[in-house]
């Protein structure tokens, strides 16, 4: 067997134990999840990723001078109206009426969606979407979430309420949350 053979074996190799092990690692995560909506069904994500948003957010929300700008970054705390905790996550709001989330949901589910918002005296309207997936990957369906906001704190905090409404592929809701929220502007420092 010449060099260029065995360098050739010894790629070949390292790549199967890759490609090995990556499709062990995904299918353990897989079968440990269940079925989520995209940035607003809770679950398999326990308090430790919870604290971890705060940690980063609570450390730099401390400066002021935002007015009543929705703009910005935001880490946002989602309730369902009987109390219980239901996710958060990381929020941006555009001046130009968009908004982006990443929430702390698992990504096979879905943990990115979109909306749009506009402004009417001090209060903001939110149209939120995005899809929802089953633990396999599969597209189950959009959402839809609401969100009537008022910034408040010298622009550093908002509060007000969501309706998530999931939807199969024909329109039909097959689950609806409603609850609160708040938030805390994270800034540069």
């Amino acid at each position: 067997m010449n060099l260029h053979s065995m360098r050739g074996n010894n790629l070949w190799g390292s790549f199967t134990r890759t490609i090995s092990v990556t499709l062990t690692v995904a299918g353990l995560m897989l079968a440990a999840i269940t079925a989520n909506a995209a940035c607003g069904s809770r679950s398999g994500t326990g308090p430790s990723a919870a604290a971890s948003l705060a940690i980063l957010s609570n450390s730099t929300a401390a400066e002021g001078g935002h007015g009543n700008s929705i703009a910005g970054l935001w880490h946002v705390t989602f309730t369902m109206t009987d109390g219980t905790f239901y996710y958060e996550s990381y929020d941006t709001w555009h001046s130009d009426g968009t908004e982006w989330e990443s929430a702390n949901l698992t990504p096979i589910a879905g943990n990115i969606c979109e909306g749009v918002w506009k402004k009417s005296g001090s209060a903001i309207h939110l149209n939120h979407v995005g899809w929802s997936f089953d633990n396999g990957g599969n597209a189950i369906g959009p959402f839809r979430q609401i969100e009537d906001i008022l910034v408040g704190g010298n622009g550093n905090s908002y509060h007000g309420t969501f309706d998530f409404k999931q939807y199969d592929f024909n329109g039909n809701v097959t689950q609806e949350v409603t609850g609160t929220m708040t938030a805390t502007r994270i800034t540069p420092n």
